[in-house]
């Protein structure tokens, strides 16, 4: 069962080391609102992305009364912070547009 799990976290979408300049990533999302894609990329793909790169801090935001549009935030150590809106989107989406600006292969956006 606890094999499963770890191979779970080793395999799989967001199973990746980000870039060393990434300092954190911040998923915000409303519990009142359509926001599916971000309750499944929180559950499906942050695991992954935390179990590999335990260096970076990860912070969810969760309002449970307030409508608030789904973003994730990634702050960098040397650039400036990036958003990427998650309205209406799958998580599989989600997870590719974070990691094609925080894996190695990824270019410095300025």
């Amino acid at each position: 069962m606890i094999s499963a799990v770890v191979n779970d976290l080793r395999t799989g979408l967001g199973a990746v080391r980000l870039r060393s300049d990434v300092k954190k990533i911040s998923l915000a999302f409303s519990r009142k609102s359509d926001n599916s894609g971000a309750r499944y990329f929180l559950k499906e793909n942050m695991p992954r992305l935390q179990y590999n790169n335990p260096q970076i801090q990860f912070e969810v935001t969760k309002v449970k009364d307030v409508p608030l549009v789904p973003e994730v935030t990634v702050e960098f150590v040397n650039r400036p912070t990036q958003k990427i809106a998650c309205s209406k989107i799958q998580s599989s989406d989600i997870c590719k547009k974070l990691l094609s600006i925080t894996t190695e292969g990824s270019a410095p956006s300025a």
